[in-house]
């Protein structure tokens, strides 16, 4: 049994690892759309900016109540096999949603430039003015955004990943179809349509995924239902420290950027996408984890879940160390042949590259908190995250009002990095304290060493390749470049694999082993499915 759940997590975190690649490759295709159109200038800054109320009405409603408390009420529900329960608690929770908030919406819409102000007030009027337009059109694609989370957490739930993958490939393609054909028209507000757009489409996506789990839905609102008062009383600390959270990034992306120069908001919030890569590599594995830790805990099968985490623990910073130091090294090609092409120019490269060199020191630390939050949520506790948060809040506050100001969007971008580092060392050491476990401490220490270790070689191999490749200056530059960057990733790659070999870590065997089973049991994998 141990083994068969092992392999479906595996080829639950590779699937979605792959759609979230794919997803992530047309999310930089559509930044790229934006950037050649418009450039990098307070026009970007507004669009950005327009996002913001919007993704934090999705956050605190929903986006912390999916993963901290609706998957697991409904992966105990199912733990016992009562789908009744399950389904009478989606169809509350959904009607919930779109009542509460399709009122915010209506709110956000009437309140938007006095939000807009209080997030950016370094705007001018005139650019306050047209951010709420465009904030006002983003609402109403973020109703679609917390249904979907509602229909995603349900699938997450029955570990059924094909709506999941399959939406935000039809969002991100949606709006660069729909971006590009309107911009003509409505200029970048263009993008703020194609983003209701893509949100629809994702919506029928998971409507349809949701359909081939045979649901019961009914039009029932019980506020009484043990589920629903479980999973309130399970979402409420994180929902609060969700706020923490996006009030930190609100401090470091919007409200002190707003003062600085031109363009700087759109250089935060780039660069801080191009770091999310490898993040996104934690995420699918803490999504996928999540189910499979909760169902332990209950079980108390302490030795699995302690094994699970370290495992994971694990793999996560044997890719994200070498993804650090691969963007320090790789940081300025990569903004140039993602984003320097028509209005975007080599002086927003080199700003934009200073955000991403300092945000990327903090992708272990983001990325460990995706497992380590994910525990938590497991072992029903979302009080302990909440006043760690308020911790990190605090520090990334006094951070960002210390290092902003002296240092532009590089102090911006190194203390939201330092910020991660506080949070994900108070989670780790009040994690073991009330899982009563220890996990395997000294091994990960001897991984992350290996992993810098082996992380520091390929970019001093990195940095002395750099000085040599030069393809044919007569290549269109975007070729050229592109392919000089894809061969630095590739030695780049190959090298950290063979030194990890050398080094004998145990964590690229694994890793190999799983896309291994990947490529040779595709069909039993798929047998599985069905149990």
């Amino acid at each position: 049994m141990t083994e068969r759940r092992t392999m479906g997590l595996a080829r639950s975190a590779a699937i979605l690892s792959l759609a979230s690649a794919l997803s992530r490759i047309l999310g930089f295709l559509r930044n790229t759309a934006i950037s050649a159109l418009f450039g990098q200038n307070r026009l970007t800054d507004m669009l950005n900016t327009s996002f913001v109320i919007p993704d934090t009405i999705y956050l605190i409603l929903v986006g912390g109540g999916v993963s901290s408390a609706f998957i697991p009420v409904l992966s105990s529900y199912l733990a016992e096999q009562d789908e009744d329960a399950v389904w009478q608690t989606v169809s509350i929770a959904f009607n919930l949603v779109l009542a509460v908030v399709g009122l915010a919406v209506i709110l956000g819409m009437i309140w938007a430039p006095t939000l807009v102000h209080l997030v950016a007030p370094g705007f001018t009027p005139d650019q306050v003015a047209y951010t709420a337009y465009l904030t006002r059109i983003v609402l109403v694609a973020i109703l679609f955004h917390c249904l979907n989370g509602v229909l995603i957490g349900t699938e997450y739930a029955y570990q059924s990943f094909i709506g999941t993958a399959i939406g935000p490939l039809v969002y991100n393609a949606a709006i660069i179809v729909f971006g590009l054909a309107l911009a003509g028209r409505y200029s970048i507000a263009a993008f703020a349509f194609a983003t209701l757009i893509g949100a629809f489409l994702n919506f029928l996506v998971q409507v349809w995924g949701i359909w081939r789990l045979r649901p019961r839905f009914s039009l029932v609102l019980d506020l009484k239902n043990p589920g629903i008062r479980k999973i309130f009383k399970l979402m409420l600390p994180v929902t609060v420290g969700l706020s923490i959270a996006q009030l930190n990034l609100f401090f470091n992306q919007t409200f002190i950027a707003s003062y600085l120069p031109r363009g700087s908001i759109n250089a935060l919030t780039i660069s801080s996408r191009v770091v999310l890569v490898p993040i996104l590599f934690a995420s699918s594995i803490g999504i996928t984890l999540l189910p499979a830790l909760t169902r332990m805990y209950l079980e108390g099968d302490q030795a699995a879940f302690t094994r699970y985490l370290s495992g994971s623990l694990r793999a996560v910073l044997f890719i994200s160390i070498p993804a650090t130091v691969g963007l320090v090294v790789l940081g300025q090609p990569v903004i140039r042949v993602l984003f320097q092409h028509g209005n975007f120019t080599s002086a927003d490269t080199m700003a934009t590259t200073e955000a991403l060199v300092f945000y990327s020191l903090g992708i272990s630390a983001y990325g460990t908190y995706e497992i380590l939050s994910r525990a938590f949520y497991a072992i029903k506790d979302t009080v302990t995250p909440l006043w760690i948060g308020l911790i990190t809040l605090a520090a990334g506050t006094a951070l960002n009002f210390t290092l902003g100001p002296a240092f532009g969007i590089r102090g911006l971008a190194l203390a939201y990095s330092l910020a991660g580092f506080i949070n994900v060392s108070l989670l780790f050491y009040y994690l073991q304290v009330k899982a009563r476990a220890r996990f395997e401490g000294r091994r990960m220490v001897q991984t992350a060493a290996k992993s810098l270790l082996a992380a520091l070689v390929m970019g001093l191999l990195l940095v002395l390749i750099s000085r040599h490749l030069a393809l044919p200056a007569a290549w269109p530059r975007l070729v050229r470049e592109g392919l000089e960057l894809s061969l630095m990733i590739t030695l780049g790659a190959g090298s950290y694999c063979l030194l990890a070999w050398l080094l004998r870590m145990e964590e690229l065997v694994s890793f190999l082993n799983i896309l291994g089973r990947r490529l040779q049991r595709s069909r039993p994998a798929t047998g599985y499915k069905k149990e």
